[in-house]
């Protein structure tokens, strides 16, 4: 899929909210919580998002609540539900993002 940053934030806060766009429900509430449950196969992935529990992919020092959508080059969706917070990353060296995701935590 090739989508552009501000597409790629519309996805996150699709997500962010539960599935709801100017108060309408396009996604039942229900799909977002499964969708960050983790597999039996891997506990860092769920239906296409990676979560930041405890496994291979833990990112110290940021909560576990966190999951984010990865693709080719970097490009990152982060989803913050308790801090009703998205962040979208584009050509961010995929080794970098732990570091990246606490500098901006560490300066809230």
């Amino acid at each position: 899929m090739f989508i552009n940053t501000e597409d790629m934030a519309r996805f996150g806060l699709l997500f962010m909210n539960n599935g709801g766009w100017n108060d309408k429900k396009l996604l039942e509430k229900d799909l977002i919580k499964e969708a960050v449950i983790p597999s039996t196969s891997n506990t860092n992935y769920g239906y296409m998002w990676w979560l930041n529990a405890e496994g291979d992919r833990h990112m110290e020092g940021l909560d576990k609540d966190l999951f984010y959508a990865a693709g080719f080059g970097g490009n990152f969706i982060i989803i913050d539900q308790k801090q009703k917070l998205v962040i979208v990353t584009r050509w961010l060296e995929p080794s970098k993002l732990e570091e990246f995701l606490n500098l901006i935590y560490k300066n809230q």
